[in-house]
């Protein structure tokens, strides 16, 4: 094989811009100490070189490295690949590379993964942590690297921390339901020991609480669709079954829309539905599906704003962002049917409802 050509060094951008090689490496480094006409010279030798510059070697002198690591549980989920997108937007608009990792809801693979971004000296952190998140959180601190905690209101103060109003958000959507007149509500979840579907949970229970003769009832999906399907059919078949469900996530929405159709069950004449995320698929269904809409743009967009200050400033206070979210009312949520309305006060009038 013939060998392979050298590549192009800064010494030979010096020699074709015809100057320095510290006016080159200031043009590399956007320095302004350079005439427009001796950086137009440079540019121009960098392009018809074809020269790449070193990004490590330029990272150890900066002591930046340009590369913000992600690490969250999944990444097809609805809503975590919208908080992606929108983190990857801003990434590339302002010059940084974005290194993601998944923990996949476990622990122990999260802190391994975190340790590796630490190993690669990643400028910060954002950080959708699983639970049980401890070790992580502690293995950060000790290398002082400077993290944002995203979408989950940890109690840990070392931490600057962006997230929703979870409590809220799920407490307004319960609430459309009930002033529809449903008073069996369930409230269906994946993962209870999450800091957010516990805030979820809570909110879901308060907005029962509020409503005389009303009931509430929780249901943890089973990782196994099969048996989760047989476990929530055979909940449906009873005749005390719920008239009214909130999915904590699009993915539950999604299993419990296969379990209606299977069980001959119609939305939302016989069974209305909210769920949290805001799935493209959601407004071409027939009907189209309520949802509780989080800010994931703004979320992003805040997330990466306090980070980059951290990242300037390592000391100072701790922020911690509270957003709400939006609850869209669609053709999914309805008045409980006939036998059921006959037991129910009269329904409200629907309403859009911001969480607060």
């Amino acid at each position: 094989m013939p060998p392979r050509p050298a590549r192009p060094t800064i010494l030979d951008v010096a020699r074709r811009a015809g100057v320095s090689l510290g006016t080159v490496s200031n043009v590399l480094n956007d320095r302004g100490n350079v005439s427009s006409l001796r950086r137009e010279s440079v540019e121009h030798a960098i392009a018809s070189l074809g020269y790449v510059p070193n990004g490590l070697a330029q990272s150890l002198r900066r002591r930046r490295s340009r590369v913000i690591g992600l690490c969250m549980p999944a990444s097809a989920n609805a809503y975590f690949a919208a908080l992606l997108e929108a983190l990857e937007e801003i990434a590339a608009a302002e010059g940084h590379e974005l290194m993601q990792v998944l923990s996949r809801h476990d622990p122990a693979l999260e802190l391994r993964r975190v340790q590796a971004l630490v190993a690669r000296q990643v400028d910060g952190l954002i950080l959708v942590p699983a639970s049980e998140s401890a070790p992580t959180f502690n293995a950060i601190a000790r290398a002082r690297l400077p993290v944002v905690i995203v979408d989950r209101a940890v109690p840990d103060a070392r931490f600057d921390c962006v997230s929703l109003d979870d409590r809220g958000a799920t407490r307004a959507a319960t609430a459309a339901l009930l002033d529809a007149g449903h008073r069996r509500v369930m409230f269906l979840m994946r993962y209870p020991g999450l800091v957010t579907t516990r805030e979820r949970t809570r909110g879901f229970r308060d907005a029962v609480a509020a409503v005389r003769g009303a009931s509430a009832e929780t249901l943890v999906r089973d990782p196994d669709e099969a048996r989760f399907a047989t476990t929530l059919h055979a909940r449906l078949a009873r005749a005390d079954r719920p008239t009214a469900l909130v999915a904590s996530n699009s993915d539950i929405a999604l299993a419990i829309l296969r379990v209606l159709r299977a069980a001959g069950l119609r939305c939302p004449q016989d069974m209305s539905l909210v769920a949290f995320d805001a799935p493209g698929w959601a407004d071409v269904l027939t009907p189209p599906l309520a949802v509780v809409r989080p800010p994931t743009a703004e979320l992003a967009r805040r997330a990466w704003d306090v980070l980059q200050a951290r990242i300037a400033r390592r000391n100072g206070p701790r922020q911690r962002i509270v957003l709400g979210a939006t609850l869209v009312l669609a053709g999914s949520v309805a008045p409980p049917g006939p036998a059921a309305a006959a037991r129910a006060p009269r329904a409200a009038r629907l309403r859009r409802v911001e969480a607060a």
